[in-house]
């Protein structure tokens, strides 16, 4: 029994430390100027853990310990699986990344393979895709990445021949203006 009970309290320090490490980095990200929106529609969080770093009151050892006993109680007294909070980081990092460090897709008229590491490049992190107050993807960039890989992949005769015609109306005059 004490061998369960040591165990309970290894993942629990466990969570707690790698909480408290994405709460040091979300500290970082409002230090250099990001909203609190701009920090959850990055990291998958709390929000009211969030709100307690960027409020700057506590330590945030004792806001990644409430966090995890919070997640604890919500799942029924029972450790959550381990999250890695980490890689959701290392994630929302990658995000920032400066667009050419990236491998250039150009979407051709015919359909183009993709590689895998193009795919991963392209597209939210464990093609996670998500509806965040009725806006596909975490914001504007996630959902012009995915897209440019899409019409990479079926070209872009096809993706006109499936736009319905007021569609292609708007587009043909778009393209006139530019």
């Amino acid at each position: 029994m004490e061998i369960g009970m040591y165990e309970e309290g290894r993942k629990i320090g466990q969570l707690t430390g790698e909480m408290s490490c994405t709460l040091k980095i979300v500290k970082k990200l409002k230090e250099m100027g990001f909203s609190i929106k701009q920090v959850l529609q990055t990291i998958e969080l709390p929000e009211s853990s969030v709100l307690r770093v960027f409020d700057g009151k506590e330590d945030i050892r004792k806001i990644a310990q409430d966090t995890v006993n919070q997640q604890i109680a919500e799942n029924g007294d029972k450790i959550p699986e381990e999250r890695d909070f980490i890689k959701w980081v290392e994630n929302a990092l990658e995000y920032f990344m400066p667009p050419q460090d990236k491998e250039e897709l150009i979407p051709l008229k015919e359909p183009q393979r993709l590689t895998c590491e193009q795919w991963a490049q392209y597209t939210p992190y464990e093609n996670k895709l998500e509806l965040f107050d009725g806006q596909a993807l975490a914001d504007l960039r996630e959902q012009e990445n995915m897209i440019i890989a899409l019409l990479y992949n079926i070209g872009l005769e096809h993706f006109i021949k499936i736009l319905p015609q007021e569609s292609k109306t708007i587009l043909k005059e778009l393209l006139n203006e530019q």
